[in-house]
């Protein structure tokens, strides 16, 4: 946090502690009580982000076989930016399409599956028909009482047969017909649910905006579980955001609005400033940091990806304060007509970056003794 107070020094003059010391004859130094009021922030590191910047991220795990876009390339929605390697799934759907063409060549009108049946059906009809033909003579015979019984109902017998015969040459060939269809249908919807796995392969631009920064190349191994799923960062550059990455302790002392100071390395001499807009709800498990994001007034030309310091500031604080060192053990010695004494002081527990301020003990326009 020293860093950036020294940094911010020259330029927050009119809020800094603004302390002077005065070396006495006697070889010790004096310092002369004002009140003071110094600004209480907390330090953070971060980079310059668009505003509405997409990080693509892979549902599938594979090798990148192909990448379609490079930095800086401009992009629409829904735009096949990568592609992630999956034989196995090809050769799945080529299966599936195989057995789906053989089935739709069985159903096809003049297919030998069925002529085959047709030509049992009509085999069976052309017997059941002859036999029927058979019946009507034997009955007009058995009415007259030319036959016996036993002729007439050994016909009738051979008649039913030949029914079931053909009725179940019929059902056979319209249960395979349905049997077909349900295969082909079932084949479709495999087909379809392969399509859309594969689909999931081709990594695809999910809002319109230039290929800010590209993370992998062709040949990378990507694991859809793991931290470093990135392809691609999209988004625009219209409208930059400042992300801070804040330790978790400090957390609970933010809120939305607070004034940001931002000090970037390409412009060593200038402070931006800026609110924070929004606050994560979670902290990075591994670096322990909590996300914050501020809109900050770049009135100079930036880059994205630039790394930031800050301070946030916290609020302001006025009052006596007095040199760290000048304190022990409850007490600092007090110059006064040319006499020095010990004086009980009460400070607050809190360190100002090498101050205390002062809460009783000491007032405005006295002098105390450091060193002696």
């Amino acid at each position: 946090m020293k860093k950036i107070f020294l940094i911010f020094a020259i330029f927050l003059l009119s809020i800094a502690l603004l302390f002077f010391y005065n070396k006495s004859k006697n070889g010790y130094e004096t310092y002369k009580l004002e009140k003071k009021e110094v600004v209480k922030s907390i330090y953070a590191s971060g980079y310059i982000d668009s505003e509405n910047s997409v990080i693509v991220k892979s549902e599938v795990s594979g090798y990148v076989e192909k990448l379609y876009v490079k930095e800086n390339d401009q992009v629409k929605k829904g735009q096949i930016l990568a592609k992630i390697s999956n034989p196995t799934l090809y050769e799945n759907l080529k299966d599936i399409e195989f057995q789906a063409q053989l089935i739709k060549q069985k159903l096809s009108e003049n297919s030998d599956f069925r002529k085959q049946f047709i030509e049992n059906i009509e085999m069976k009809k052309a017997n059941y028909e002859n036999l029927l033909k058979v019946y009507e003579r034997r009955k007009n015979l058995f009415e007259k009482g030319l036959i016996p019984k036993e002729q007439f109902d050994e016909v009738a017998k051979n008649l039913e047969v030949a029914k079931r015969d053909y009725e179940k040459a019929v059902a056979n060939y319209q249960d395979s017909l349905k049997d077909l269809s349900y295969q082909l249908k079932s084949s479709e919807a495999k087909k379809s649910e392969v399509a859309k796995e594969i689909d999931k392969y081709y990594i695809k631009s999910p809002t319109d905006g230039k290929v800010l920064r590209k993370f992998v190349n062709e040949g990378d191994y990507l694991n859809n579980i793991s931290q470093n799923n990135q392809l691609f960062a999209i988004g625009s550059l219209d409208k930059t955001e400042t992300v801070l990455l804040v330790d978790e302790e400090y957390a609970p002392l933010l809120k939305e609005g607070m004034e940001v100071l931002v000090k970037l390395d390409s412009y060593p001499d200038k402070v931006f400033t800026g609110k924070i807009k929004t606050i994560e709800s979670q902290s990075d498990k591994n670096s322990r940091t909590v996300k914050v994001k501020a809109d900050v007034n770049y009135d100079r030309p930036v880059l994205l990806n630039m790394t930031v310091e800050s301070n946030i500031i916290l609020g302001k604080v006025s009052g006596l304060f007095i040199p760290e060192n000048a304190y022990k053990n409850g007490y600092v010695k007090l110059l006064e007509n040319g006499e020095i004494k010990n004086v009980k002081v009460e400070v607050d527990k809190e360190k100002y970056n090498g101050y205390l301020r002062v809460l009783s003990g000491l007032n405005e326009g006295q002098t105390i003794v450091i060193g002696k």
